[in-house]
């Protein structure tokens, strides 16, 4: 398998930040912060309305997940290394009103000052840190920015998705006003996951403009997720099948982690 560019953080998201909202509309946020929520109130020994309700998210793109916790009265902080992703985000939460933080930084070594009851990173974010080491040194950080008894929550792609769903397939689609071929390349060996993509987008009329970018992930299986947060000092870590309160089956293709301090 190809090595990874050492600049791959870098270079991933520039362009893509310009379509990244249309190529998510599938994602129903409301509905993720509902379940958010509710992971929180059960597994959180702070007590709903005993801590300062504020969020912590990681890799937080175009602010989508904040703008919807800042709709629940939660104080919302965001993370994240792409200035671009940050910038639409910004203009977004403006529109909305909300007062959020925002925040350049690499979430492998990131420091905002305070502590939170919740910290979050969705989307399958934590696929894209590429070495055991570096996931070990963000959770770390998590540990660090938590309240005792908050929790950290975070999904990621499952064995199933990157051997079954992304492996060596190519897939395709077109929005209103941008389109993507998708082709990927899953090593199993190293768990490492290619992914070439090109994007089009609309400049004007029918004239579209067409970039390529390429992006990593790493598969991280339940066992090996749960070793590296229990060295980054966390004390429960529970697997759950994605937006339910169940444990997960050998099919499903997201899995939420909860991480207690």
């Amino acid at each position: 398998m190809q090595s990874v560019d050492k600049d791959h953080f870098k270079l991933a998201y520039r362009d893509f930040a310009l379509v990244y909202d249309e190529m998510m509309t599938g994602i129903d946020y409301p509905s993720w912060t509902n379940y958010i929520l509710k992971l929180f109130r059960k597994y959180s020994t702070l007590g709903y309305d005993k801590v300062p309700l504020s969020v912590l998210d990681l890799a937080c793109g175009t602010g989508s997940f904040l703008a919807c916790m800042r709709e629940k009265g939660w104080q919302a902080t965001g993370i994240d290394q792409s200035l671009s992703m940050l910038a639409i985000a910004n203009e977004k939460l403006n529109e909305a009103g909300a007062d959020v933080r925002l925040f350049e930084q690499d979430i492998t070594m990131f420091s905002v000052g305070g502590k939170f009851p919740l910290v979050t990173c969705l989307c399958d974010s934590l696929n894209y840190i590429l070495s055991p080491s570096h996931l070990q040194a963000t959770l770390e950080r998590v540990y660090e920015h938590l309240m005792p008894g908050g929790i950290f929550i975070a999904d990621l792609n499952s064995a199933y998705k990157f051997n079954e769903i992304l492996g060596d397939n190519t897939y395709s689609a077109v929005f209103e006003n941008s389109a993507y071929i998708w082709s990927n390349s899953f090593d199993s060996q190293s768990k490492l996951c290619r992914m070439e993509v090109d994007f089009f987008h609309r400049q004007k009329g029918e004239l579209f403009r067409h970039f390529k970018e390429v992006h990593w992930q790493r598969l991280y299986e339940p066992d090996e997720f749960s070793y590296l947060a229990k060295k980054a000092g966390f004390s429960e870590v529970k697997a759950l099948k994605a937006f339910t309160l169940t444990s997960p089956t050998v099919k499903d293709e997201r899995i939420f982690y909860l991480l207690s301090r």
